[in-house]
């Protein structure tokens, strides 16, 4: 194949590939666009929360560790979401937090009796847009013992948000390839990409100059 031949195949699949991308991952980039929004201009978009309260017995098991218990009841309570353990729990209690974007469960379990208080708060749709933009399964802030994913829908978002990464990193790479390639606008494109490029630096880097 000739060099020629070989550049024009190239140009033809990476804007094919470029446009599906595109077409494929355009639900993902509005929602982190309107959840941006919502997180940047809370005034916009005033929320609410429901809170309900229940309480049922539950058995642990003898022997479980704190997390193991956590995901038996999980099951046992018929709750779904990620479980976020705090490192200290009140003695002879285990308290733990279920957590999905739509909703939140605070379970407060008395080991000796098996009595569990079910708190459960359901945010509005201004929350959840939140809550997915920064929906990891992996919360240093909560300072849980073992920072981990344990709940396999938040395996599937976050390897759909890998996707995502790498996908805009190669439409990004794709569009300059493809800007460049316009001689009569490649001044345009430098500035754009300039501009861009020093908006973005001033924040990373820039700011580190302020003291």
């Amino acid at each position: 194949m000739k060099k020629r031949e070989f550049v024009q195949l190239f140009a033809k699949w990476n804007r094919k590939i470029h446009m599906y991308l595109g077409l494929y991952f355009i639900l993902f980039l509005w929602l982190f666009s309107i959840s941006g929004l919502v997180m940047n201009h809370p005034k916009w978009f005033p929320y609410k929360v429901e809170r309900s309260a229940s309480e049922k017995n539950v058995t642990i098991p003898d022997g479980l560790e704190d997390m193991d218990a956590a995901r038996h009841l999980r099951e046992q309570l018929d709750l779904k979401g990620e479980i976020i353990l705090r490192k200290q729990n009140q003695q002879g209690r285990l308290i733990f937090m279920v957590l999905r974007p739509d909703k939140r469960f605070t379970v407060n379990v008395d080991r000796e009796t098996g009595a569990a208080k079910i708190t459960e708060v359901t945010p509005d749709n201004a929350v959840i847009l939140g809550d997915l933009h920064t929906f990891t399964g992996v919360r240093g802030l909560w300072n849980e013992p073992a920072q981990k994913r344990d709940w396999i829908i938040t395996r599937l978002w976050s390897l759909s948000m890998d996707a995502l990464c790498v996908g805009l990193i190669y439409i990004v790479i794709s569009s300059v390839y493809m800007g460049f390639q316009l001689k009569e606008k490649r001044r345009w494109v430098v500035l754009s990409l300039a501009l861009g490029v020093a908006a973005c630096s001033y924040f990373v880097w820039g700011l580190s100059l302020l003291g």
